[in-house]
């Protein structure tokens, strides 16, 4: 482990002197090469430990143009389970990298425990910008409702889960699902019923882009880059448009119709306090049910992404948790 480690500080080093002074597209590229590499180790670390005895369907075709598709990870005995509640998983990597195979360890994990988990491919950033990202979560949503009976579904016990920038294109879409006149004003269409989708996995994410460009950590100027580079990527050169990163923000357009919410975070992650804490504030102010796990007092070092890392005790429970919060909230 502390030569993974050791390998990917080289890399992250050498990957920053070879960006200096080039564009945030090709800064995109260098921090994508990043996030790639250190998501490789963990997926790695994610499947040694995962259940066998799951059924997993790989690349089911959801659109055409372009040709994007889903991975369905099932318990082995579905077929006699018949329709059952379903995590619709967007995975992280900063809108700009990462796939859908790389927490499929963890899926196997949340498949054993009677559930359908599917990992949605979308197109990346700088190269596709917002919406496309969440133009084509709402199109997998639609082929998901539409052919739910084929892959033992229940279109009506739906949970949108993320990690990273995939919690935060899963809390968006849940605030443009639910909240009256919002996708209007976006000129947004979504495919689904707000009744369809029973509640949200976040883990470790973003939900308000003017803080998260505001609070970028200028101490750490190398995690500052980062940050405004993402920001920068994901919405068409437009992170110093504060009134457009508040209209993407999904903890400015909540109302009570949002979906039950379970939120974590590391306690060694900036995000926790920057961005989950605050969010966790907004959604109790408009009733909305938050299952929180943080861990403040831990003595664990849990880190950006902890919950897929199954040798701590915080990830053990946080799973826990979330079987609980699916058992609860599902119908």
């Amino acid at each position: 482990m502390t030569q993974l480690i050791s390998k990917l500080c080289t890399f992250i080093c050498c990957a920053i002197l070879l960006s200096a002074c080039q564009s945030h597209v090709k800064n995109s590229k260098v921090i994508a090469g990043v996030f790639n590499f250190s998501t490789d180790i963990q997926q790695k670390m994610i499947e040694k430990g995962a259940p066998q005895n799951v059924l997993v369907t790989r690349n089911i075709v959801y659109q055409d143009q372009p040709k994007l598709s889903f991975d369905l990870y099932q318990p082995e005995n579905i077929a006699e389970l018949g329709l059952r509640p379903t995590i619709v998983w967007i995975h992280g990597g900063g809108w700009i990298s990462g796939s859908k195979e790389h927490g499929s360890g963890y899926y196997k994990m949340l498949a054993q425990q009677g559930y359908n988990v599917i990992s949605v491919e979308y197109q990346m950033a700088p190269e596709h910008i917002y919406p496309t990202q969440l133009q084509q979560i709402d199109q997998a949503l639609a082929y998901i409702s539409q052919h739910a009976a084929d892959y033992h579904v229940d279109a009506n016990a739906l949970f949108l889960a993320g990690d990273s920038a995939g919690a935060n294109m899963a809390s968006h879409y849940a605030a443009l699902l639910t909240t009256p006149n919002y996708a209007t004003s976006e000129d947004f269409k979504v495919s689904i019923q707000p009744k369809q989708l029973r509640g949200l996995i976040l883990h470790c994410g973003i939900y308000d882009l003017v803080s998260f460009v505001e609070s970028a950590p200028t101490e750490i100027k190398l995690l500052e880059w980062g940050i405004l580079n993402l920001v920068q990527a994901y919405t068409g050169e437009r992170k110093d448009d504060h009134k457009f990163l508040a209209r993407i923000s999904p903890s400015q357009h909540l109302s009570a119709h949002y979906p039950s919410v379970l939120i974590s975070g590391g306690n060694k992650d900036f995000l926790t306090e920057s961005q989950s804490y605050p969010f966790v504030e907004k959604l109790r102010e408009y009733g909305i049910p938050v299952t929180s796990l943080f861990y403040p007092d831990s003595k664990e070092i849990l880190f950006h992404e902890y919950q897929f890392l199954m040798s701590k005790e915080a990830s053990q429970k946080t799973f826990e948790q979330t079987i609980q919060f699916l058992k609860k909230t599902a119908y």
